[in-house]
């Protein structure tokens, strides 16, 4: 994998549950180029032992979370200007085999369908153990958001200079 961390790059001070380094309780994923493929975003999560559901299994909610946060940073990072947020719109995720405590999970993302610069797109996830082996895979639907959009849906006034930056990418 690629020495660059996209999402400590290209939003610093980031405390997103998912994808931010700065939340303490959050799952710190890291997402890098794919080195074997321009098209492809990869990610790693490694879920603490506290992050089960039933005894000694990885809560499913987490690989969803881990996923959602890769649908999102696909499209911004592999067709960038659109000065927005890619948000998740709709999803589709089937699970195939359950994901272990402090193992590594292989996050995969890219582009399955796309319109223009400003339509939803649909973006391919999977999340993989160390073997290999496929452990979740689905759609994600996600639609570009620019600032003053996001703004009047959330009622959020002021933006955090940090996520401004990130709108501009």
């Amino acid at each position: 994998m690629s020495a660059e961390i996209l999402n400590q790059t290209h939003l610093a001070h980031n405390t997103c549950f998912g994808c931010g380094h700065e939340n303490p309780h959050g799952l710190h994923i890291r997402i890098f180029r794919d080195e074997e493929n321009p098209e492809r975003l990869r990610g790693v999560l490694h879920p603490k032992t506290h992050m089960t559901g039933f005894p000694g299994i990885t809560h499913g909610g987490l690989l969803y979370t881990a996923l959602d946060c890769m649908g999102a940073w696909v499209p911004k990072m592999l067709r960038p200007g659109s000065q927005a947020l890619w948000l998740l719109r709709t999803a589709t995720l089937t699970y195939h085999k359950p994901a272990f405590p402090e193992r590594d999970i292989q996050l995969l993302g890219w582009i399955e369908s796309e319109g223009s610069a400003k339509e939803a797109m649909t973006v391919h996830v999977e999340a993989r153990d160390e073997s290999g082996v496929l452990l979740a895979d689905g759609a994600f639907k996600v639609i570009p958001v620019p600032l003053d959009k996001f703004q009047k849906i959330t009622g959020i006034a002021s933006i955090p200079e940090n996520w401004q930056d990130f709108f501009k990418l």
